[in-house]
């Protein structure tokens, strides 16, 4: 096993992947972790990259256990943080996260005052100050407390291992894969464990909706109305405890539509030969008859879920729409654009200009609105028809739109396989062609048109 001695700059290294773990995790400031913490995060690990870290070997990890040499642990775990933090291995991670430049320390020097001399009766001279200790005590001093010191260290050692473990959260999906719809259910372990705060355990389901729990629950379900592929979590003041996939796998595209403000119901819309030959889109009959006020807003959803072999960090999506003519309830023109992926998704709004305050993005772990961020670049009036472009290569994302780049950005955390795509309209939109690639290995989606 390799210890710390002689490793400055690896000690350093992992003292920096460590911060960034914490603040994945949701606690950044790691000294206020506690045992249940480190549980939690020994739990979390082994759910995301397959590879059993224990408590103890994360409170070294991290120097919450003091050894004679700082611990550094073997190859195995260092690649299985990085993991979790975004990278494949260890080596990639120090390459593309090099350690932020140190800040010079101010080094401030005490200035003692020279002792003060006066003058003796006789002419000798009496320095002025406390009477020093004799030095066999003042060894004796020392040598007690050092003694001390090691028993108090030893005492905390100790009791840190043996403390007994407290069972860390645990959310499980009994069912994860269904058909359209699909009611899951979620079995629960250890939520009433965790006293730290007296808030209660809630999950987000993935759909919008959310759920808080009480102590005794167990099981619980959850109804889901559309293809896709949701990621639920188990959280507590906003800190992630636990998370489970859910997938809802569709025969070839589908469209559903949705009323605003009516969070409910859904309304499928029953369509033949969709997407074949020249039928490429919904008329607002077809959505009337569905169930839907067309008079009101609304949306339709065309989704096409199937696990691919195509990978979400290396694709290229090619887009031609015509977005929604102007209609009752119909101002904005929208489109979005959903790439699902493993453990996170992609997405782009793409609207009229004077309704960018609406528009949202997401790759992976980096959300963005036109609220708070300006997406400028996101305005397009695409009623005429238009192109939409998504590359991702290496996890660098890029946006086209009619052949022109607008916005590119990188992110951490891999999208890994691809579970299918999602096209929505506001009003009724036409799709008049999908073409999604693996950069890498040429693969097609199977529902290209």
């Amino acid at each position: 096993m390799e210890n710390g001695q002689g490793q400055a700059g690896n000690i350093d290294h992992l003292d920096y992947g460590c911060q960034l773990i914490s603040e994945i995790y949701g606690k950044p400031d790691i000294v206020e972790w506690t045992n249940g913490d480190f549980i939690r995060l020994s739990h979390i690990l082994y759910k995301k990259t397959h590879v059993q870290i224990s408590p103890n070997t994360l409170k070294r990890i991290f120097g919450k256990i003091k050894t004679d040499a700082r611990y550094y642990p073997q190859r195995a775990t260092r690649d299985a943080l990085a993991n979790y933090i975004g990278y494949p291995n260890w080596d990639t991670f120090k390459v593309a996260k090099p350690l932020p430049p140190p800040q010079q320390a101010v080094v401030h020097i005490p200035v003692n005052p020279l002792p003060v001399h006066t003058m003796a009766p006789g002419g000798g001279q009496v320095v002025s100050g406390k009477t020093s200790v004799p030095r066999k005590y003042a060894w004796k001093i020392l040598a007690g407390l050092l003694v001390l010191i090691i028993l108090i260290g030893v005492a905390e050692y100790y009791a840190t291992m043996n403390v007994p473990p407290v069972a860390a959260p645990e959310m499980v999906c009994r069912n994860p894969e269904g058909g359209n719809p699909h009611s899951a259910f979620f079995a629960f372990k250890g939520i009433d464990q965790v006293t730290e705060s007296p808030d209660r355990f809630r999950i987000e389901f993935g759909d919008g909706k959310t759920f808080t729990l009480a102590d005794t629950d167990s099981v619980i379900s959850h109804y889901y109305e559309e293809p896709g592929r949701y990621l639920a979590y188990l959280k507590k003041n906003k800190q992630v405890f636990d998370s489970a996939a859910v997938y809802l796998k569709s025969a070839g595209w589908t469209a559903t539509a949705r009323m605003m403000h009516d969070s409910t119901r859904v309304y499928p819309i029953q369509v033949t030969d969709l997407f074949l030959g020249n039928r490429n889109t919904v008329n607002a009959a077809e959505v009337a008859r569905a169930g839907v006020d067309t008079n009101r807003t609304f949306f339709v959803d065309f989704i096409n879920t199937q696990p691919t072999d195509i990978n979400g960090d290396n694709f290229d999506l090619i887009t031609k729409v015509r977005t929604s003519p102007d209609r009752a309830g119909v101002r904005c023109s929208q489109v979005k654009l959903t790439v699902y992926g493993e453990w996170s998704q992609h997405y782009i709004d793409v609207m009229k200009p004077g309704c960018l305050h609406w528009c949202k993005l997401q790759f992976s772990e980096i959300v963005r609105n036109g609220r708070t961020h300006g997406l400028n670049f996101l305005g397009a009036d695409l009623r005429e028809g238009g192109t939409i472009r998504l590359r991702v290569e290496n996890k660098r994302a890029q946006i086209h739109i009619n052949g022109k780049l607008v916005y590119e950005t990188a992110y951490q955390r891999p999208l890994n396989r691809i579970y299918g795509l999602g096209v929505m309209f506001s009003g009724v939109g036409t799709i008049e062609s999908v073409t999604l690639t693996d950069l890498k290995t040429g693969k097609a989606f199977d529902g290209n048109f």
